[in-house]
Order: structure tokens, then C-alpha cells, then sequence
């Protein structure tokens, strides 16, 4: 099993990339086994992709229950940080002419 934290939009070839943690699965037919990944480097994640990549020689796979532990923190917002709004626009503040510099012929 191949973690990925904070990739948003994961396809199947961005699975070959170096995973945040790998975990070599055990068989487990009672549902008791827990994997614990490294806090270090799990915090602050925002998406979370698994990538399974065996399944014990089997046709197909099934996956019953994936549980997470941790403490819930809201994602933060991104705002806008310094804006400037001008209710009359001064020439002198831009750096390009506001003038239109093509020559537009009528025929």
C-alpha cells in the first residue's frame, strides 16, 4: 500500500512517483489490523491517495472499511492578501501607457 498527501487529482501513472510512505500489506481477515503512518510527515494533509498495488494473487479486490485517525483542522482560506482599488485611475501609477499604441485603419 502507497500513501500520497496533498496531490490532488492523482491518476493511475502519477502512482509511479515516490509515495509520502509505503506499506507492505498483511493478510488480515478479521479487520484488527492498523497501520500507522510517520506523524511527521502525515500532518497538515489535505487529500490523502491510496494506491494498492498487489492483492494477494486474486482476480479482484475488495476493500471493506479504510478508517483514519487524527485531529480534524478546517482547511484555511485563501484570501486575498494586499489589494489596491482605484476609484479614479492616475496615468502616473502605471509603468505602460494607457494609450492605445495600434493604428486602426477603416476602409
Amino acid at each position: 500500500m502507497r500513501l500520497f498527501k496533498n496531490r490532488p487529482h492523482m491518476t493511475f501513472d502519477d502512482a509511479r512517483a515516490e509515495p509520502d510512505q509505503v506499506f507492505e500489506m498483511q493478510r488480515d481477515s478479521t479487520g484488527d489490523l492498523e497501520y500507522s503512518t510517520k506523524i511527521a510527515r502525515f500532518s497538515g494533509v489535505h487529500t490523502l491517495s491510496i494506491h494498492f498495488s498487489k492483492n494477494f494473487g486474486e482476480d479482484s479486490t475488495k476493500i471493506y472499511y479504510i478508517g483514519l485517525r487524527g485531529e480534524f483542522s478546517p482547511a484555511p482560506r485563501q484570501e486575498v492578501l494586499l489589494v489596491s482599488y482605484e476609484a479614479f485611475p492616475n496615468p502616473a501609477d502605471h509603468k505602460h501607457s494607457l494609450q492605445d499604441q495600434a493604428r486602426h485603419e477603416i476602409q
